[in-house]
Formats: structure tokens, sequence, C-alpha cells
């Protein structure tokens, strides 16, 4: 449950920044405005994936010296007490935050981060990619892979969920986001992966669901919600 007041803001594409009261976490960061504030910063990057990873992230330590890297082991670099590298299925756990990685269905990992009383599910690249041009061999397979990484997720309690609404898939953009909601019932959804394509998130919207899930609108980048 949100236990306490929530900032969320949309960056760019993937990249949100979520302020709870302790910490300043941002999420697959590749361009766009940012400010890090004067509190502890927890960067995450899903994949390698040059839409989720931009190694300027790294440069943030001359504004705030106080942020720790938690990385797809994907991304080549080191380890090391600031930069934590996660593949799928791990878990890690801080004085008063833990992370666990699920699986992609494309590359890297996705999130579940409990923090001030608040767990955060941040999808990066796990999708039902449903390509027209692929096989029916493909497809099912893809279906198979993505359904299975949900089984994995359930039973989570999720209160702020992002999560790919991505305009290429064409009329099967809904897809992933649509099982998603309907079968972990997060209390929020963010989409990911629409660049400025604002409105396939109000479309989006108005898709018949199974939910109480509160699906958020995003019409501008930098733009900010709170909870």
């Amino acid at each position: 449950m949100l236990d306490k007041k929530i900032k969320v803001e949309y960056i760019y594409h993937s990249g949100y920044a979520i302020e709870t009261e302790k910490y300043f976490m941002v999420f697959d960061y590749f361009k766009g405005d940012i400010e890090l504030p004067d509190k502890p910063v927890i960067v995450f990057v899903s994949h390698t994936h040059p839409d989720h990873f931009n190694e300027d992230i790294f440069k943030w330590t001359l504004a705030n010296d106080d942020i720790t890297y938690i990385l797809s082991d994907d991304i080549m670099v080191a380890s090391n007490e600031r930069i934590r590298l996660m593949g799928p299925y791990e878990r890690l756990d801080f004085m008063d935050f833990s992370v666990d990685t699920f699986g992609s269905t494309d590359q890297g990992v996705s999130f579940l981060v409990e923090v001030d009383g608040t767990r955060i599910f941040f999808a990066g690249d796990l999708h039902w990619w449903h390509w027209e041009e692929d096989s029916q061999e493909e497809k099912d397979l893809m279906e198979r892979d993505f359904k299975g990484e949900i089984d994995r997720i359930r039973g989570n309690e999720i209160d702020l969920a992002f999560f790919p609404v991505d305009p290429r898939l064409g009329d099967h953009y809904s897809l992933g986001g649509k099982y998603f909601i309907e079968n972990i019932k997060p209390m929020h959804f963010f989409p990911l992966h629409f660049g400025d394509n604002f409105e396939i998130i109000n479309d989006f919207i108005n898709i018949p669901m199974d939910n109480n899930t509160h699906i958020h609108g995003v019409n501008k980048r930098n733009q900010v919600f709170e909870l």
C-alpha cells in the first residue's frame, strides 16, 4: 500500500523518476530533462538497449555523490560498492529497501522494488511483443514466454507499475498491458516505450478491462503525478 506521498515524473520514452520520502529513483533514463535532488539517488537500468541506457548517468555523481546504480548484468561495467549488477530472479537487500528481479521477453531484467512502504514494478522490455512479420511459431513462443513471466510475478501486491504500451505493434499494442493489468492488478499503471506518441495512451485508457487499476494518462514530457 502507498503509505506516504509519492511523486512520479515522466522523463521520456521509458524514463521515469520516482521520489519517495527518503529516495529519488530514476528508471531507464536515456535522454530528457532531469534534476537530481539533494537526497539519496538510486538509478535503475533494465538492459543495455540505447533507448534505455545512457552512460551519461555515471556523470551524475558530479552533482550528487550519494548515488547507487542497480543495473542489468548485460551492461558491461564493473560492479563495486556503488554499482550493483543483477540478472533475472535475484534479490538485493539494503538497509531499508529491497530489489527483486524478474525476466524479460527481450533483454535484461524487470524490477520489483520495495521502498518507503511502496512496491514498484518496472517492466523494462518485458512485454507481449506481437510483431506481424513474425512466424506463427515465434508468436506462440512469445505468448508462452510472456504469460510464464507474468505467472512468476503473480501474487505480488504492486502499488506502481510501469509497463510498455508500444505503438509500433499496431493493433496489438495493448496485448501485454491489458494482460498485465487484469492478472497482476496494480494500484497505479504508467505507460512505457511510447516516445512522444501520447495519443496511444488515451487509446489504451479507453480499452475495456476487468480491473480497478488507475491508468495514468501521459501527455507531455516532464509531466508530474503526485500520488
